[in-house]
């Protein structure tokens, strides 16, 4: 069941060289290394563009004592350019909830801050909250136990290669263990734009409250709360399907757009929202929308 909405023209861009690709049409590339003490074996992810580099990391500890590993203190060394701390979450959560321009890769995903809206495959799974969760913390691993999280960079150009240091590994009381070196990562995207600038996210002025409901056919849409910024307008939306079959989001929320109590429509742009692109038969999902 599809909500009415207009029709979506996606352009692609398709322009010769507009992408270097450091491994053919591969979702990510695999690097990593081992000793007799720990085991890190890393993804480089494309779904963290336009801002960061994101590895997820996979450690392990293969001693009989804890380690304690600090992310925080991990460094990508590009193949050309200075090296490049780890972002905090902060840095990361507040950059993938601002807005930034509109970045088209070659998989045909449209990016418009924490959103991306692919081609037929519905909303990507870039929503902050979904981040938030991936990010690896400090953290003390138990012998034998391995931990799997990701570390974003920002560098000032994509690399086409990088190693990665992990650096403040500790062990037992406070041992400090020597970097250990992750070599020969690469990117599986390499666009040609250098990565978004990173601004502050919008400031919220106040949050009103809001009791607006509207219904179509066996769809329900609410708006509990709305937070006005000098940037931004977010709405707490409640989407109810209480048909037996599934209802498809997609349209509509790329389609979505703020009137008045007087029917004028205003010329805004969505700029991101977190709702999933379908509501399971009989139930309901919650999110957030941002013009």
């Amino acid at each position: 069941m599809r909500l009415p909405a207009l029709a979506m023209l996606l352009v692609l861009l398709a322009a010769p060289g507009a992408v270097v690709w450091a491994q053919p049409a591969a979702p990510g590339s695999r690097c990593g290394v081992e000793n007799a003490v720990v085991s890190a074996f890393a993804v480089v992810q494309s779904r963290a563009l336009p801002y960061f580099i994101e590895v997820e990391l996979t450690l392990q500890n293969k001693t009989t004592g804890p380690i304690r590993i600090d992310p925080r203190r991990f460094v990508l060394l590009p193949d050309q350019g200075n090296a490049v701390a780890a972002a905090d979450r902060e840095q990361v959560i507040a950059a993938l909830r601002s807005p930034a321009p509109t970045y088209v890769n070659v998989f045909g995903v449209i990016w418009s801050g924490s959103v991306a809206v692919g081609v037929g495959v519905g909303p990507v799974d870039l929503q902050a909250r979904t981040v938030d969760a991936r990010i690896l913390r400090p953290v003390e691993l138990a012998p034998g136990v391995s931990i799997k999280g990701s570390v974003y960079f920002h560098p000032a150009a994509w690399p086409a290669q990088f190693a990665l240091v992990l650096d403040g590994l500790t062990v037992g009381s406070g041992t400090v263990l020597p970097p250990l070196e992750v070599r020969n990562c690469q990117m599986p995207i390499r666009p040609l734009d250098t990565p978004a600038a990173i601004g502050p996210p919008p400031t919220m002025l106040r949050t009103i409250p809001v009791r607006a409901r509207a219904e179509t056919g066996p769809v329900t849409v609410s708006v509990s709360s709305a937070e006005l910024g000098r940037f931004a307008t977010a709405l707490d939306v409640t989407v109810e399907n209480a048909a037996d079959t599934e209802a498809e989001l997609f349209v509509a929320i790329g389609q979505a757009r703020l009137v008045d109590a007087a029917g004028k429509s205003y010329a805004v742009v969505m700029l991101r929202s977190d709702l999933p692109d379908r509501v399971a038969p009989r139930s309901q999902v919650r999110g957030r929308m941002v013009f």
